[in-house]
C-alpha cells in the first residue's frame, strides 16, 4: 500500500531532523571546516545524493543548524514573554534559560562548541550576534523597567554573567551551584524570588 502524502511528508521531516542533528553532532566534534558532507550523511545513515536532495551545500547546512538551534532557545524565551507581565519577566527569563540549559546539557554543549569555531563564526557569525542583542534587548527593557539606572549597560553585564555561568556549568555540572548561581543573578539585576 502506498504512502499517503501525510506519511511522505513527516518521513521527509524526520530525514531532515536527522540531518541538522547529525551535523550538530559532528560540527561540534570534528569541527565544522574538517566535517564533510560525506561525514554528515554517513552519520545520519543517508547517502550523500539523498543528504544533498535536502540540503545544496554545507554552508546550507550550517544555516539550518543555527535555525534549528535558535528555534529551540526562542521556544523557550517566547513561552515566558507571552505568560508574564513586562516588569516581571526577568526572574523567568533567568530560569527557562537555566531550565533549558540544565535539561538539555548535550544541546547546550554542541552550541557553545559551533559558536567558538572560526569556520562557522566566518558564515553565521553575524546571525549569533544579532540573537545575542535580542536577547540582551529583553534583559535591558525588563531592567528599564524595574527602574534600572543604565539598563543597556547591566543588561550588557547580565549577559556577561550569564554566558559565564553557561560555560562554568558545561565545564563541571556535577559540582557547579547552578540553582544557588540563578538566585544571585536574581537578586543582583532586581529580580523578584518566588
Amino acid at each position: 500500500m502506498p504512502r499517503t502524502t501525510a506519511q511522505n511528508e513527516q518521513i521527509r521531516a524526520e530525514t531532515r531532523a536527522n540531518i541538522i542533528e547529525s551535523a550538530m553532532r559532528l560540527f561540534a566534534q570534528k569541527g565544522y571546516a574538517t566535517t564533510t558532507t560525506r561525514n554528515i550523511a554517513t552519520e545520519a545513515g543517508l547517502s550523500v545524493g539523498l543528504m544533498y536532495h535536502y540540503f545544496d551545500s554545507k554552508e546550507s547546512l550550517l544555516h539550518a543548524v543555527f535555525d534549528f538551534v535558535m528555534a529551540r532557545i526562542d521556544e523557550v524565551i517566547t513561552a515566558v514573554l507571552l505568560t508574564h507581565a513586562p516588569g516581571d519577566r526577568l526572574p523567568d527569563l533567568l530560569r527557562a534559560i537555566f531550565d533549558l540549559l540544565t535539561g538539555e546539557q548535550e544541546f547546550w554543549g554542541s552550541l557553545y562548541t559551533l559558536r567558538t569555531q572560526p569556520a562557522i563564526t566566518a558564515v553565521i557569525g553575524d546571525d549569533f550576534l544579532q540573537r545575542t542583542a535580542l536577547l540582551r534587548g529583553c534583559f535591558s527593557e525588563e531592567l528599564a523597567l524595574a527602574g534600572n539606572e543604565n539598563p543597556e549597560l547591566e543588561a550588557y553585564y547580565l549577559y556577561s554573567v550569564v554566558e559565564g555561568a553557561i560555560q562554568q556549568y558545561l565545564l563541571d555540572p556535577a559540582n557547579y551551584p547552578m540553582a544557588e548561581i540563578l538566585e544571585k543573578m536574581i537578586a543582583q539585576f532586581g529580580g523578584k524570588h518566588t
